[in-house]
């Protein structure tokens, strides 16, 4: 019968039980503390009696009159207090009935008392001195009566206080009996099953370094591991046991569109079950990024229909970009060295031929030509020296951030005012600092290719580009600002994120995305981008 009734029940009933036990003992205790105090009162009231019918007797035989008036007021207010305060039956008795009749005999003395004082009366005198003697015997078995009922009012009360205490230990036990211990029991086989449950999951699934989602034959999912929750950002909360596939596949894919994801799990060959396919998938933040995806087949558990390997290749195709971009910059590299080499040689021999020329020539104004053919030559000549030093591999060394703003200028410089931009630079900075200034260099061209890129492509009318240069307590601060209307993406800092490109041509800059790898991993600074002035501002700080 015990077990049909549930736990709940069962410990609801125990705590109602210790609980109605708990304020039984607080009201009992509360009442002995009160009982205790009015039997203190009246034991001390009584006692006081006879110290007043004493008082009253000696000071009235050396007529302090003066003296006796308060003791008489104290006597009468604390007879009034007694013989209205309730009382047990001995006590009425021994007030209020023969032989004893406590109450007359103190309202006569009382009133002996008082003629003597008003009149000085000598039979009230000789009554108060013939009766004081009585008045304190019967005073006296007063007392002892308030102090036997005293005593034994305490004692009842400590008896229904020993057993409330005894039932409260005797509900604990049979709530340990019959509550608890199977409580007990019942946790130590639930945590048993639970800890074979983690034990197996942990071994299969849980420590897959893969998302792995099983999806029973309805389509619900079945499992969802620790790997599947951080890749696709859901709870297991969220997708155990809900049709919930469709969460994590991105809806442009066309079949799933139509047909919906039961269609497309349908669809899928028994032949390609096991076979690996790279596709797109979407996560809680509806960021959209590669996969690489196969699916199986539990022969062993009915339940599960398909099994759904998934693995994050982000950082796979990252790094195979990075690799990407790395070779173009050693291909580069080799073209311009070997560009370098075909023309030194004939821009050495046009040089010195102009040089012949001059000598040769009296005119000014042509004179004038070939000096300026001179310079030309000198200028290619410099410009094939800047591109071989900005694409040659270097050590770390100590420099000036302003080495590496000049090394990116002097690529973009023909750029700039090919399209006009205006550049002013506010260089106020003198501290160096240790790294690869040609690294610097790179980042500091992936942002003005940026800006030069959103000046063509709207068109900005005075397109201005400012670079500031300035020293702070513990950073260099380089800041590159243009006008050209700001970033147009949402968070503003996406833009330093892989895949979110969205230039219509090839560039041949390091991105923005590495550009933040260099400064955090290269010189442990930080670049951060905001929109101000109607432009967009980039700030590196690099600490000293």
């Amino acid at each position: 019968m015990l077990k049909s009734i549930s736990f709940t029940k069962r410990y609801v009933f125990a705590l109602s039980l210790i609980a109605l036990l708990s304020t039984l003992a607080y009201f009992n205790l509360d009442h002995l503390i009160s009982s205790q105090a009015d039997n203190g009162k009246m034991i001390n009231l009584s006692s006081r009696q006879k110290i007043f019918a004493q008082k009253i007797a000696f000071y009235s035989i050396y007529y302090k009159i003066n003296e006796i008036a308060p003791i008489i007021k104290e006597m009468a207010e604390s007879h009034k207090q007694l013989a209205h305060a309730p009382m047990s039956d001995e006590l009425k008795k021994l007030y209020f009935q023969k032989p004893v009749m406590l109450d007359k005999k103190v309202e006569t003395y009382l009133f002996h008392a008082n003629r003597f004082y008003d009149s000085r009366d000598g039979r009230s005198l000789t009554y108060l001195l013939k009766h004081s003697n009585e008045m304190l015997k019967d005073l006296n078995k007063a007392v002892v009566l308030y102090l036997s009922e005293a005593k034994e009012n305490t004692r009842k009360l400590k008896q229904v206080e020993l057993f409330i205490f005894i039932s409260t230990l005797l509900t604990l036990f049979f709530e340990a009996i019959f509550i608890f211990r199977p409580a007990n029991n019942r946790i130590k086989q639930d945590t048993k099953d639970l800890t074979a449950q983690k034990d197996y999951s942990n071994a299969v699934i849980e420590s897959s370094t893969n998302a792995i989602i099983t999806l029973d034959r309805d389509l619900r999912i079945r499992t969802y591991n620790k790997m599947a929750q951080r890749i696709f950002g859901y709870t297991k909360e969220e997708m155990l046991h809900q049709s919930s596939f469709d969460k994590i596949i991105p809806k442009q894919y066309k079949i799933l569109h139509d047909d919906g994801v039961n269609e497309f799990l349908k669809r899928l060959d028994l032949q390609e079950v096991g076979k690996v396919a790279e596709l797109e998938a979407i996560n809680k933040e509806g960021k959209i990024f590669p996969i690489r995806i196969s699916f199986g087949t539990s022969g062993e558990n009915e339940r599960i229909a398909i099994v759904a390997n998934v693995q994050d290749i982000t950082k796979e195709k990252l790094k195979d970009q990075v690799l990407q971009q790395q070779a173009k910059f050693a291909a580069l590299g080799e073209m311009i060295a070997i560009i370098a080499h075909q023309w030194r040689q004939p821009l050495a021999e046009l040089n010195f031929n102009c040089m012949y020329i001059r000598k040769k020539l009296a005119g000014n104004e042509l004179a004038k030509d070939v000096s300026k053919n001179e310079d030309i030559i000198q200028f290619m000549s410099d410009t094939i020296t800047n591109f071989q030093n900005f694409y040659r591999v270097s050590e770390n060394s100590i420099f000036n951030p302003i080495l590496s703003i000049d090394q990116a200028l002097k690529i973009v410089e023909s750029l700039l005012r090919l399209n006009q931009i205006t550049l002013v630079k506010e260089i106020d900075s003198k501290i160096t600092i240790y790294g690869n200034s040609n690294s610097l260099a790179h980042v500091v061209l992936s942002i003005l290719q940026n800006m030069l890129d959103v000046v063509k492509n709207r068109e900005v009318v005075d397109p201005r580009i400012l670079i500031s240069l300035k020293d702070t307590p513990t950073d260099i601060i380089l800041s590159i600002k243009d006008n050209a209307g700001g970033v147009h993406v949402e968070p503003i800092d996406d833009i330093f994120k892989p895949f979110k490109s969205r230039k219509k041509t090839p560039s041949t800059g390091i991105g923005l995305y590495m550009s933040r790898l260099v400064i955090q991993s290269k010189f442990s600074g930080s670049i951060e981008v905001q929109n101000a002035d109607n432009g967009a501002e980039f700030t590196i700080k690099l600490p000293h």
